[in-house]
């Protein structure tokens, strides 16, 4: 039986490789005796030569593979939703209802205040007014500014396309930016209305 050159494996009549390493099986010359036919048997097909590829250059210096690739702590699948999005959307809805609530207690403060200078009371009669717009302007300028934050990382997390929660970091931010609008407006009409009472 004809034997692998390479690694030495027993190779079956008629193999172009060995089934071990895959080198190349080299023909094996038969001697002259058993070339005569003898009546009874049939002649053998001759098998080819393998022809022996060109030998691959080995690279100089073979890449390090690192034994373990090395990560920023273990890995944890997406979350489902995005809570992030979620916030966008409240935050972004939020101001209407706090420049409501506070255009609301400013007006009855308002109503106050003039009752006061009507009275001829006029020393610390706009205080409370004025607080109060003051508060409204920094829980808005507060909750659009974590809207912006929560949208804009609610759309970073839905950008996998697993994490659900896109159009709530979409309408957070259309929400954000609709009251924004309606807040500047509102501080422009209420300090406009507000200039002739407290001239």
């Amino acid at each position: 039986m004809q034997t692998c050159s390479v690694c030495a494996a027993p190779v079956r009549p008629g193999a172009r490789y060995c089934t071990q390493c895959g080198a190349p099986v080299r023909a094996v010359p038969v001697p002259v005796a058993a070339r005569i036919a003898l009546p009874d048997a049939e002649p053998e097909p001759a098998i080819p030569a393998a022809r022996v590829p060109a030998p691959v250059a080995e690279p100089e210096h073979e890449p390090e593979i690192p034994a373990r690739i090395p990560t920023r702590g273990r890995m944890t699948p997406p979350p489902a939703r995005s809570t992030a999005a979620t916030w966008a959307l409240i935050t972004g809805a939020a101001p209407l209802l706090v420049s409501v609530t506070g255009n609301l207690i400013a007006a009855q403060l308002s109503a106050a205040a003039l009752a006061r200078v009507a009275e001829g009371d006029q020393q610390g009669a706009w205080a409370p007014v004025l607080v109060t717009l003051a508060l409204v302007f920094v829980a808005n300028a507060g909750l659009l500014t974590v809207c912006t934050i929560a949208g804009g990382r609610g759309l970073r997390e839905t950008a996998n396309g697993i994490t659900r929660g896109r159009g709530l970091a979409v309408a957070g931010l259309a929400a954000g930016g609709v009251n924004l609008v309606l807040w500047v407006a509102g501080l422009i009409v209420t300090i406009s209305g507000l200039g002739p009472a407290l001239a």
